[in-house]
């Protein structure tokens, strides 16, 4: 598994920096982000080996499971490795190979990966794994369903292309479909589903892995009435945004992957979206209220991905690993103070967002809807000029591909500031920026020269 060297030139680093880039630099982010995988992959064979031993041992028959099924079947077995929720996987399998602790018995996250590839692939193999909820999930395919067997318990899959089977020590057996039938749902098998109506859509909602949430915004198997809601919704959305926002339906057509269904959590007004560095085209996400809204998150959680990405190829940043320590920023959009990292993805996220409003504005005929659109390009719009001035202000963070990068965003939101908007409309987004203001002083104090 060798992986594949990457670059941006000059030219497409600026189109993404101006908060577009278009569905070619998307599919290159995804490629680059698979390769990115595989030197995980690389780097997991590395320290095993440093730690010697049954973590060697371990790790090598788990990579040479995965080299099987890429031999067999590198389409499918591609398919799997790029799943969002295989990235958190490789880098806490990573992490628990830590030289410096007590080596772990339990099996490591990687041999989710290899699971989900031998039985995907049909491979003839076994594979130890470690029961959580519901059963045994795996990556990019779906969950075992084991009901009475408490997270923890070790497990052990076998299989061939035949069918396979997931036994525990006690004797719990359950029989998984051959490769040729992992689509299909029965009592003790729940697959990934389509987020729309096409069985074979490459959009899928992903909510049997916890590897994507964790506490109370575990993903839940959604029932087949909220099943239906979610892939209308879904549905309405792209359409919106095929019919009204091309490049941003082209990207995100590119580069999504999964949905991930949470509950609100208990006593949360405001939903819910996010996404993270290691899980390229995955959403976490409660359900919108509207298609329109559901189409905003959308753009929003790709800018991430997008931008995720590019700083795995470029140093945007003077410390790129610098992600919490040091927050000091205030930013419109959080009631808390951020780093420089959290600051900048931010910034291009509402860059989109005011961008996608600013459209929206233009063609919707409801006035009170059409309002309410002027109000959030003027909010975002002001909101994300006004963090991408720190950021220039307060250069020695950045380097100097990532001042350019910032310059490049402030002059895509100079041209979005200068389109007319109502009055009224800038009025209202003002009072909401005063008053997060207010608020966000309240909790965490005057601040320095950047709050």
């Amino acid at each position: 598994m060798t992986p594949a060297a990457f670059r941006l030139d000059g030219r497409r680093l600026a189109a993404l920096a101006r908060g577009g880039g278009g569905a070619a630099a998307v599919r290159l982010l995804g490629d680059s982000e698979y390769s990115r995988r595989l030197l995980l992959l690389r780097a997991v064979l590395d320290r095993a080996g440093e730690c010697g031993g049954d973590s060697q041992t371990a790790v090598n028959r788990l990579f040479g499971v995965l080299s099987d099924a890429r031999r067999t079947a590198p389409d499918v077995t591609r398919r799997i490795l790029g799943h969002p929720s295989v990235g958190p996987r490789l880098v806490t399998t990573w992490r628990a190979l830590d030289t410096s602790a007590p080596a772990t018995a339990d099996p490591l996250p990687l041999a989710e990966v290899a699971a989900a590839s031998a039985l995907a692939t049909g491979l003839d193999t076994s594979i130890g794994l470690t029961a959580v909820r519901p059963g045994a999930v795996l990556p990019g395919l779906g969950a075992a369903r084991l009901p009475d067997t408490a997270p923890g318990t070790a497990l052990l899959l076998r299989g061939n292309r035949a069918g396979s089977v997931l036994e525990t020590g006690t004797g719990l057996r359950v029989d998984l479909p051959p490769m040729t039938a992992l689509r299909a749902e029965h009592a003790d098998w729940w697959p990934l589903r389509s987020a729309t109506a096409e069985p074979q859509a490459c959009l899928l909602i992903d909510d049997v892995d916890q590897a994507v949430a964790t506490g109370a915004e575990r993903p839940y198997r959604l029932p087949a009435d909220e099943l239906r809601t979610w892939r209308s919704m879904a549905a309405a959305a792209m359409r919106l945004l095929r019919a009204r926002h091309a490049e941003y339906a082209a990207e995100l057509d590119a580069g999504l992957r999964t949905l991930t269904p949470v509950p609100l959590a208990e006593g949360a007004r405001a939903r819910h979206s996010a996404s993270a560095a290691e899980m390229f085209g995955g959403v976490t996400l409660s359900r919108p209220a509207h298609a329109r809204d559901l189409a905003e998150t959308l753009v929003h959680e790709m800018q991430h991905s997008k931008l995720a990405a590019v700083m795995h190829l470029v140093d945007l940043l003077a410390e790129p690993g610098a992600t919490e320590p040091g927050a000091r920023y205030y930013a419109p959009w959080r009631d808390d103070p951020r780093p420089l990292y959290g600051l900048l993805h931010g910034t291009y996220a509402f860059l989109a967002v005011a961008r996608f409003w600013s459209r929206e504005a233009a063609v919707v005929s409801d006035p009170a809807q059409r309002h309410r659109a002027y109000v959030r390009c003027a909010r975002w719009r002001e909101a994300a000029s006004e963090t991408n001035e720190a950021m220039l202000a307060d250069g020695s963070e950045l380097t100097d591909t990532g001042r350019r990068f910032v310059a490049t965003m402030g002059g895509s939101l100079a041209e979005l500031c200068a389109v007319p908007l109502p009055r009224s409309a800038v009025r209202e987004a003002r009072r909401q920026a005063e008053a997060h203001r207010a608020r966000w002083t309240e909790r965490n104090g005057a601040g320095g020269p950047e709050s």
